[in-house]
Formats: structure tokens, sequence, C-alpha cells
């Protein structure tokens, strides 16, 4: 009997697919690599398989870092198995050559990504199966999977998207080898330069510039109170030459106090009118489910977490605990066809949690709340729902980004919050006041983010008469932009289009497109840390002086001066997305990337080396001075004095400001050893001991990420790579 392979992205849709399809008969599973009933095998891929070439891989003249052979330009880009994951690469090779199997179905994430880690892993195997594709971001129930096979179309149908795909990993890695080693070489410091990631630091670096450059001013408001009938109405001065229609806040400045002292002096006792009074009744409605990027800014707001550590925690909840869906996602609706599923949900947690029902809105539970059930909203994957209950404590990490999304989840099926909105406009002496006033009428969703601030005015009524009764000049300065956050900055991130002035660009930005994707943004934040051209200060990100080098130097180019702007990357989506519509041709965008990789480098190689050079800056944020050079808080690659030879190549081991690496770096020996290690720092005798011994002493000290201590030894493998070997346990 013929059977059809699947191929999945995960081995969580894997098991999804068999369980629709298994009809209790299955066998195989994770040890396996692929699971098989009667009529299917599924198998999965574990992310991307398969690596792009290194240079070195091209040509071994390439392991040398040397301006020479730059610029590095593949006539045809090849692919490796990543090592960690090869053991599962070679089981679909094995599974495309089963006779028994009559067709292929690619099941792969619903977008560019998917579909090229699908067809390079199919590419790698040589599959001859007549392939379709099944293409969906709905949650995966059973109604779901039989119903999408029976709309598969050819996989060829998809080609524009995996085209697309292809482009921008070849992009990447012509802007990323080549400037990497461009920057490095040039500036006599390691470097790296990514299309995304050195648009990101721009943003970062941008800020810390403006908040050096700035100066505050002094300026002065008024607040008058006036009292009427029913009593006393606060209200600001403002200039009604400069009257705007929706900024209450916008025109009521004076540079000097005079002004406001000798206006109290004026007014004191006169008559005010009530000019204007508009009362509007106003909804909020809830704002949909969690995207990732949503939930890593609030979990920085509300508990300082990091990108990184919100993806761990919900990638733990959606894994371990099989209480969140699959959290890599930027939707923040469902498909249409998940309606049951949602349903179901809503009344389970209903019953588990009452309390947050209070103002439940029981015809909300219906797909044409477009709010939750949008498919033309839908992207790879629906947005975050929980699962089932969280079976440990609210207050751990796990139950604090738990009940966010159950919190969000809940909102959107209760009563929509409403308020009246009081626009208040005051004339005294023909000089204009305002106010405005907010009074709850119903809470809705809100319930669940706590109570919300009233502004309550008196009753009052149009045209009534009051007197001035006084007035307080307030004397303030004018505020520097804030630090970035990772809260402000994943924003900006996910939301570039006012960071752009076309309108082309801002019009691609409002759609799903950003700086990098919900998968991706988390890292590209850590690699800036590690890379250390920004540093953690509390909940703050600030630009190192390395980083503001780069972008610098960058900036001198007319070539690299893009790639430290959102513009360009916005541009290059524009093409991508092109692409992926059938409109853009890929062997013309990828050589106008080659032209504008061969124009950097032969800009880059015409400057004269600035390494060397150092600027002493400081630069206060949060009351935390800094004072480096501009090559950051240390050179990263000054090295001291040796250990002895390099256990790969022989070549000496240096002592560099965070590690203990060979001097051969730059050509390619990757031999490092940090100097601290899980929150312990290593002391060069016990390095000393690790590079001869290949075994270092019970060593104390060290810390788990949860921040439990615990004691090892630590080994050297024959690839040069620090491994930790624990105390045998006592029986």
């Amino acid at each position: 009997m013929m059977k059809t392979l699947i191929l999945t992205e995960k081995p969580s849709v894997a098991r999804d697919f068999a369980s629709a399809l298994a009809g209790g008969r299955a066998t195989g599973g994770s040890s396996d690599g692929y699971i098989e009933t009667d009529d299917y095998v599924i198998t999965w891929a574990i992310g991307h398989l398969l690596a792009p070439f290194d240079p070195a891989d091209y040509d071994s003249k390439f392991k040398r870092w040397s301006l020479a052979t730059l610029p590095i330009l593949p006539t045809e880009f090849k692919f490796k198995a990543q090592p960690k994951t090869k053991k599962q690469l070679d089981v679909i090779k094995r599974l495309l050559k089963r006779t028994d199997l009559e067709r292929l179905i690619v099941a792969t994430d619903a977008g560019r990504e998917g579909e090229l880690i699908a067809r390079l892993i199919l590419n790698e195997g040589r599959s001859k199966l007549k392939s379709f594709r099944f293409f969906t971001s709905a949650a995966l129930t059973k109604e779901v999977i039989h119903h999408e096979l029976k709309k598969l179309k050819p996989l060829q149908e998809y080609d524009r998207l995996y085209i697309a795909g292809r482009a921008r990993q070849k992009a990447d890695w012509l802007v990323g080898m080549n400037l990497s080693r461009l920057a490095t070489l040039k500036l006599n410091d390691l470097f790296s330069v990514g299309r995304v990631q050195t648009a990101v630091l721009g943003l970062i670096v941008e800020r810390r510039k403006a908040i050096e450059a700035f100066v505050p001013q002094d300026y002065f408001e008024m607040k008058a109170n006036f009292k009427f009938k029913n009593g006393m109405v606060e209200a600001y001065w403002f200039d009604p030459k400069k009257k705007t229609k929706d900024d209450i806040h916008g025109e009521k400045r004076q540079d000097k106090r005079e002004f406001f002292d000798q206006l109290v002096r004026d007014l004191s006792k006169k008559d005010a009118n009530i000019t204007v009074l508009n009362e509007t009744e106003k909804t909020q409605y809830p704002e949909g489910l969690y995207s990732l990027t949503e939930l890593q800014r609030q979990a920085n707001i509300r508990y300082g977490f990091s990108a990184t550590k919100t993806l761990e925690i919900a990638q733990t909840l959606y894994e371990k605990y099989k209480c969140l869906s699959y959290p890599r996602t930027d939707s923040k609706v469902m498909a249409e066809s998940s309606f049951d599923l949602v349903k179901d949900l809503v009344y389970k947690f209903k019953g588990l949690y009452p309390e947050h029902f209070e103002k439940f809105a029981a015809f909300k539970v219906s797909v044409k709340n477009k709010t939750i059930f949008d498919d033309s909203r839908l992207t790879d994957h629906h947005g975050l729902v929980p699962l089932k209950d969280f079976s440990g404590n609210e207050s751990t990490p796990e139950g604090k980004i738990f009940h966010l999304v159950l919190r969000r989840f809940i909102s959107n099926f209760l009563e929509n919050h409403k308020y009246l909105d009081t626009e208040v406009e005051i004339t005294c002496e023909k000089n204009l006041f305002k106010t405005r006033g907010k009074k709850i009428i119903e809470m809705g969703f809100k319930v669940l983010e706590g109570r919300e601030n009233e502004e309550l005015l008196p009753p009052i009524t149009l045209n009534e008469t009051g007197l001035f009764n006084d007035g307080l000049v307030e004397s303030k300065k004018t505020k520097a932009p804030s630090d970035y956050t990772e809260a402000s900055l994943l924003y900006d991130m996910t939301n570039p289009a006012r960071l752009v002035s076309e309108s082309d660009l801002k019009k691609i930005f409002r759609s799903e497109i950003g700086l990098g994707t919900q998968a991706t943004r988390a890292q590209i934040i850590e690699t800036l840390l590690k890379r250390i051209y920004i540093e953690r200060s509390g909940k703050s990100l600030l630009a190192t002086d390395k980083g503001v080098q780069l972008v610098d130097q960058l900036s001198l180019m007319p070539s690299t001066s893009e790639l430290t702007s959102v513009s360009q990357t916005a541009k290059l989506e524009l093409k991508l997305q092109a692409m992926a519509e059938g409109e853009n041709d890929d062997a013309e965008f990828l050589d106008s990337i080659n032209k504008y990789v061969e124009s950097a480098t032969s800009e880059w190689k015409s400057i004269e080396t600035v390494a060397g050079e150092k600027k002493e800056k400081s630069y206060t944020a949060k009351n935390t001075l800094y004072n480096k050079t501009s090559s950051g808080i240390e050179n990263e690659r000054t090295p001291k004095i040796s250990l002895g030879p390099c256990p790969l190549c022989k070549s000496e081991v240096k002592d560099f400001p965070k590690s203990f690496s060979c001097e051969r770096w730059r050509e390619g020996c990757g031999f490092t050893i940090w100097k601290i290690v899980a929150n312990k720092k290593l002391s060069e005798s016990q390095v000393k001991t690790l590079m001869i011994a290949k075994k270092t002493d019970l060593i104390k000290g060290f810390k788990s990420k949860a921040g439990k201590p615990f004691e090892a030894y630590l080994l050297l493998n024959p690839e040069g790579k620090v491994e930790f070997e624990f105390k045998p346990r006592q029986a």
C-alpha cells in the first residue's frame, strides 16, 4: 500500500498531524525522527536543518580574513547540514528514498521562511515525489487538518515564496559576510554587520546622540483655579493664536515667568465664562490577542523581563507545560476556522476563572468578532492563546507570562470600555484656558487591568459664569528623549513607519513588515549586547562607543550609510514582497546586491584605517556616567600576555579583555575560553590547567540561568570547546 509523506517544520506540528490522522494506530516518535500510520509517514524539520556555506567552505583562501580576497561573491550558493540537527536531516533524506511513498505534502509554516526551510531540505534530499502544499495559519485541530488536506495545491504554486526566501537569505549572507570582514579589517577590531542588526543599532546610536546633544530649556506653564457655582475647575492657559485642534498640552508654554506673574495679578477676581463644553461618549475596544513582540513589550514593562527571557518562558509554556500556543507569532488574530477551538477555551476558562468574566459579553463569542477572527490579518501563525490552565504558581516567571496571555485572551470577550470625555474651554479677559474631564461609564475589559483613574469635573453648563480664583505658575524644563528600553525598542522594530518619510516605505511598514521578525527580534538585541555595541543599564539599552564607532564609520561611506537606516531595510522588504507576489525577478535582485557589495568594498578599501584613534566621550543616563574609548568599554581584541600554545593550531593563546583566545582568530581559529562561565570568573591558573590537562579541579560558584549555584569540573573536548562535568552523586 502506497503512503503519503508529510513534512512539518516542528515536531509539535507533526504530532498534531499524527493525532488527527493516526486513528489510534501510529508507530515511531521523537527518537525515530518520524511517525508512521496506515496511510501517512509524518516527519519534521527543527527549523533550518541546512545552513549556507561559510566562505572557507568555498575556498580555503577565505579562511584568513584579508582585504585582498574581498568581496566574496559565490556564483552558486551551497548549503551544509547543521551539526546539531544533522541526524534529523539524514532521517528525512532516508524517508525521501522510500519506495512505498507516492506523494509528498509540505506542511511547514505558511510563509516565506517556512517555504525556504522545506525547499532546501527537498533539494538536499533530491526528492522526486509528486509534491503538494498544505498552507494554513489556523490552529491545527483535527477538523482544520482534515479540511485543509482537501484543499492541497501543487507545490510549484508557492515557488514565489521560496524564491523570495532564498533571495533574502543570500542577500543577508552577502552583506553580512563581506561587510563584517571589511569593518573588522579596516577598524582593527572585531565587528559584525547585518542588514537588520545594523539598522536597529542605528536607532539606538541616534537616540544616544540626541540625548548627548540635548540642551534643556526652561519654560513656564500656568494652572488657574476658577470658582463656579458647583465647585472649582482647574484649567491651563493656552495661547489662542496657537490653538491646536487635538493637542490639549501643545501651546501652553511661555519662555518668561514674568508674563504669567503679571497675568495672575491682572485676572484676579475677574469674570470667567465657559465658552466650550463638549461631552463625547467614547468607546475603547479590546486589543486582540498577543503577538510575541507585544507580549515581550508588556513583560518588559511590567516585570522587567528581557525579550529573550520572555521568549524562553513562552517556549517552556508551549513545549513543557503545553498550556500555550506556538509563541513565535506576529499575528493578533485567529483563523475563522478556529472558532470552535476558541469557543471551547472561552467557556473552559470561564469556569476556572469566573472572577475574570465579571463583564462577560457572550455575543462576542462569534466568528463575526473581527478583533479575534480575521483571515485577512492572519500570518504564519495565529495569535497567542492559552490552551489549558497553568499548573504552577502565578508568581513564578512562567505564571506571570501565562496569566498575561490569559487575561489578554479573556479581555476580547468582555464588554467594551466606555467613558464620557468632556472638553472644556474657559475665557477670562480674552485669555483662553483648557481642561478635560473623564468619567467612566463602563469599565468593561479594563477590569482586568485595574481601576482606571477618572478626572471628574463638577457639574457645569455652557456659558456659565464664574470667577478667576487664583493661578499657579509652574517652572519646568524640556526633557531629553528617553533612553530605549527593550519595550520601546521592540515597539519601533515592530512599528517603524514613523521612522521613515517616504510614503511607499510608510505603507510597507504599516503592514505586517517591521525590522526583523517575531522569532529574531530578541536575538538581534542579544547579538548587539554580545558584540558590546549596546549595554543594559537597568531597563535601558544604551549605545556603547564601539556601537557609535561602527555606525559613524558606516555612515561615512555612501553605500554602507544605508545600512544604518531603517529605510534601506524597508526598501529591501518592498522588493522581497514584490518577489513573493511574483512581480520581481530574483536574478535582477541578487545582481543588485552583488553590485552593492562590490561598491561598498571598493569604498571601504579606499579609506585610511581609522583604528587606534581614541576619542574620549562621556554619556550620562540614569545617573550613570560612562567614559569610554571609541572602541567600547575596552578594545575587544587587544591581546595582553600569552598563556601557552593553542590546542587547535599551536599558535599562542592570548589574554583578551573578555576571553583567552587564539591570536590567529582573524585567520579563522575559533579557540576561545571565556573568562566568565556560568556567572563564575575563571582564574588564569584554572585556564592554564584546562589547556594543559584538559580538565580542571572541582570549581565552586557557578550559577545556572535560574540563579541556582552549582559546582562542576571544566573539560576541554577535542574540538576545543569547554564542557561541564558534574561530580557523581553518592548513592
